[in-house]
């Protein structure tokens, strides 16, 4: 692949599963596909994603055949890079050409230095929502932000996109129809995906930096996003760096 391509699941609101977003997708790309993924860890000081792999390492050492799992697999584990968001900028400089997919996590807040840095490197930008209405006009009031660096001279940024997250199949339907018809009378691209809420994200066989998401938890709305996300990212006349395994 001839760039880096640098993404981010990111929203100015704390607590909507972004890190754990962020694992799913990078997990997969790594271990199901030939891209080579870095996850650049920015959510200071928390460190979410670097604290699962952590997690992870130690339960490994207490259930060998967890590692055996992982060494099923045949491939390294990506690297989690941490990094202040006032330093993420050149993080991702120093990865251009090294990696093929950056994945940066950052935290639940716009009032840092160095954001708008970071956003002007990145390619694209996926929002999670959750159906409540304080989600909402945050969501809206963060696209606002955004427009002013997507598809200008001095920013990579091509655009960003919404995502249901925490869906309930059984709630009326009245409320995320409503938010759709705002999103697109203010021109906010939502994706088709829905995440649906479950206990299952917290398993630690699911939410793994470590091993790919099992198939048997895909009806729970990740691998239709990682669908869409990789159709925008990666579109067609890059399909072929992307092409699962046989």
């Amino acid at each position: 692949m001839s760039k880096t391509k640098y993404i981010s699941i990111s929203s100015q609101k704390g607590g909507v599963g972004k890190s754990t977003i962020t694992t799913l997708i990078a997990s997969h790309f790594h271990f199901t596909t030939p891209l080579k993924v870095v996850v650049v860890d920015c959510d200071y000081p928390q460190w979410t994603v670097e604290n699962f792999r952590q997690d992870e390492l130690e339960l490994f050492k207490k259930t060998p055949e967890k590692m055996a799992e992982f060494k099923a697999f045949g491939k390294k584990a990506y690297a989690i890079l941490k990094c202040q968001v006032k330093d993420a900028r050149e993080q991702l400089e120093d990865l251009e050409g090294a990696v093929d997919l950056v994945l940066v996590d950052t935290p639940g807040t716009l009032n840092i230095a160095g954001i708008p840095e970071l956003w002007r490197k990145l390619d694209y930008i996926f929002i999670p929502i959750e159906p409540d209405a304080a989600t909402i006009n945050s969501t809206l009031a963060y696209t606002d932000v955004l427009r002013h660096y997507t598809n200008q001279p001095d920013s990579s940024l091509k655009g960003f996109y919404c995502f249901w997250n925490k869906f309930v199949k059984s709630e009326k339907q009245t409320f995320f129809n409503q938010t759709e018809k705002i999103f697109q009378e203010e021109g906010v691209t939502l994706l088709a995906s829905r995440l649906e809420q479950s206990v299952a994200y917290r398993k630690s066989e699911v939410r793994s930096t470590m091993t790919p998401m099992r198939k048997e938890f895909y009806h729970l709305g990740i691998k239709s996003l990682i669908e869409e996300i990789q159709a925008i990212v990666f579109p067609v006349k890059e399909a072929a760096s992307v092409t699962e395994p046989a």
